[in-house]
């Protein structure tokens, strides 16, 4: 039987900030975590936990020399994640809780070996001359632009504000990073942003334009990528024509076990802890 690894990936929104429950445009502004926040990502911590610990129970035992694993002497789990503070607090209880793990890993096969980072680029769009305002404070300040805005769907540009285009370099940027940094058979965790969450889903997915997602405070994307898929992103930045793919190439591409999705805006564990 053949044993296919998988590079696991997860992508996080924060918990709810002070921010996000007066309804401010936060961008690259930030507040704190609100009581609320602070519990949700108590939540977070756990089920993430919860998640390593039931992957290791999967694993062979060291003790087996017969298994094709027996040289994997830890798990290697990654955390990224912005530097605004919302995402570096709602990061602090998911530290936590796999320090609370690790002190019990005396029940697991394998010791967990875990690092933390932040990236400048994960942090969230900036808001231009919106930023820190609320929608309200929007319209009384600049109600000709916010009157634009509401009239068409068509991307008005804010001033000072982060394009579209330099979004999704930043993403483009960030999975090469990782793509560099890690392989299959390790653990990543990033937390980011609602709106820049929508271009590292893309990136990571292979699209050519950007979904709208509404995306839940905690909720989680988890992305599997075999070595062949993992191989495939290092190397294309984006899905080739169909007509130009050769038979194995597209028997690579276009096959799902290569390619999986876990979690999509997981926010389950809110009502589970």
């Amino acid at each position: 039987m053949v044993t296919v690894r998988y590079l696991q990936l997860s992508l996080i929104r924060h918990a709810q900030s002070v921010g996000n429950l007066q309804q401010k445009m936060e961008g690259q502004s930030s507040t704190e975590l609100s009581a609320l926040g602070h519990q949700q990502a108590q939540k977070l911590g756990q089920a993430l936990a919860t998640s390593i610990t039931q992957h290791l129970a999967t694993q062979p035992a060291l003790t087996d020399p017969n298994s094709a694993s027996y040289d994997l002497t830890e798990l290697s789990l990654s955390l990224y994640s912005s530097p605004m503070l919302r995402a570096s607090q709602t990061v602090h209880h998911l530290i936590q809780a796999l320090q609370a793990q690790k002190r019990e890993q005396t029940a697991y096969r394998y010791p967990i070996r875990f690092q933390n980072h932040q990236s400048v680029d994960l942090q969230e769009m900036h808001q231009g001359i919106f930023q820190g305002l609320t929608w309200a404070q929007a319209q009384a300040q600049y109600p000709e632009l916010c009157d634009q805005l509401l009239s068409s769907r068509v991307w008005q540009p804010v001033p000072q504000a982060e394009s579209l285009i330099e979004a999704r370099a930043r993403a483009h940027r960030w999975v090469r990073h990782v793509l560099n940094q890690h392989q299959p058979g390790e653990v990543v965790w990033a937390v980011s942003h609602e709106g820049f969450l929508q271009h590292l889903i893309a990136v990571i997915m292979g699209c050519d334009r950007t979904w709208k997602i509404h995306i839940g405070h905690t909720g989680i994307f988890e992305f599997w990528l075999s070595d062949e898929a993992y191989t495939y992103l290092q190397e294309h930045s984006a899905c080739p024509s169909c007509q130009t793919l050769s038979a194995s190439r597209s028997n690579q591409l276009f096959n799902p076990e290569q390619w999986i999705v876990r979690r999509f805006n997981d926010c389950s564990h809110l009502h589970r802890f």
